[in-house]
Order: structure tokens, then sequence, then C-alpha cells
């Protein structure tokens, strides 16, 4: 098996524990990699999102996103999961 599906894979698991409000931000930045802090409080707030803030940090701690200087971005291995698989099946477990 590939690393970065393995490392997908391990990251994916994760999500069976997430909220609805969790996974609907995971699913933001599955359709966007990479967001700028302001950028993603504020579209986030505008579909509905409580406390952008608080979800964000929780999937920083699990690993699902990277916080950068002032931005976030879809961990690594599911940025390579993306790229070479694409995003449905990912979507998919999010909608759940």
């Amino acid at each position: 098996m590939e690393e970065y599906l393995a490392e997908a894979s391990k990251l994916l698991e994760k999500v069976a524990e997430l909220t609805r409000e969790e996974k609907r931000i995971l699913a933001y930045f599955v359709e966007n990699i990479s967001v700028g802090e302001l950028r993603a409080v504020k579209e986030l707030k505008q579909i509905g999102i409580g406390n952008p803030q608080t979800g964000i940090r929780k999937l920083v701690t699990l690993g699902l996103l990277e916080e950068g200087r002032e931005s976030y971005s879809l961990a690594k291995p599911l940025r390579t999961y993306i790229a070479k698989r694409g995003k449905t099946q990912i979507l998919n477990m999010l909608a759940t």
C-alpha cells in the first residue's frame, strides 16, 4: 500500500468521532484545500457554523488540518489522496 494511502486511511478513521459541524468544516477544507484564517472563519460562519475557530482547532489537534501562517490546510496525506483519487469518497464519508 502506498504510504499516503495508509496515512490518509488512519486520518479518515477519525471522521467517525467528529460532530456534524466538525464534518461540515472538514468538508469545507476538502473543497478548498488551503484557506487563509480570516477567510475560512468568515466563510464557515456564512454557511452556518456557529464557532468555526473551535472546530478548526479540534481538526488541527486530530491531524486532519494543518495550521500555517495565518492559514489552514487539509493534512498532506489527505491532499495527496485527493490529488490521486479525487475527493468524492471523502465527501461521501463526511455526508453521513
